[in-house]
């Protein structure tokens, strides 16, 4: 199995929602942090210290998260829309019942509906590990791609996945520990 269709069954809820969270979900958003800034003339909000973001049964975890919100043309009321894109840095942990995806920095983008994890990142589902510098998700499709500047023999960079067979044990194997 490839790295990107091991990487596609680990993030098989992708970060999406107001703050990353589940994509579709109608479910509320509750976000907490040690303090948060709006900055209404820039069209966004920051949230700074142990970051945590829940919706139903998944979870992001960060130590800044800046939401971006579109900027209304003619600045109409406030000036600002939907948010737009979401930003968060600082050990980045995506928790799901099924899998954990950790990183640097998470960067979830409206328009395209993509993700892209970056620094270190690891995603782990039951067993299964990926490990790469980068991981790109688009969050209509379940693709993935997984990048490392590590290089291997014969120089080039290589990802790197652990994968184990299924069994019919699988469905009651515990999910990685959460961080």
């Amino acid at each position: 199995m490839a790295v990107a269709g091991v990487a596609a069954s680990l993030l098989g809820g992708p970060m999406a929602g107001a703050a990353l969270a589940q994509t579709g979900s109608s479910a509320p958003v509750d976000i907490s942090a040690d303090e948060q800034e709006t900055i209404s003339s820039q069209c966004k909000t920051i949230f700074r210290g142990a970051v945590e973001v829940l919706q139903e049964t998944s979870r992001l975890r960060a130590a800044k998260m800046t939401l971006y919100n579109q900027k209304k043309p003619g600045g109409g009321g406030n000036g600002c829309g939907n948010v737009d894109r979401v930003e968060a840095e600082g050990e980045v942990f995506y928790v799901t019942p099924k899998q954990t995806v950790r990183g640097d920095r998470a960067t979830y983008d409206y328009a395209s509906d993509t993700i892209v994890v970056t620094g270190n990142v690891i995603a782990i589902q039951g067993q299964d590990v990926a490990r790469g510098d980068r991981m790109v998700v688009n969050t209509k499709t379940n693709d993935v791609r997984m990048e490392s500047s590590v290089k291997g023999a014969g120089k080039k960079n290589r990802v790197r996945a652990v994968v184990y067979p299924s069994t019919s044990d699988d469905s009651k194997k515990p999910a990685a520990s959460k961080p």
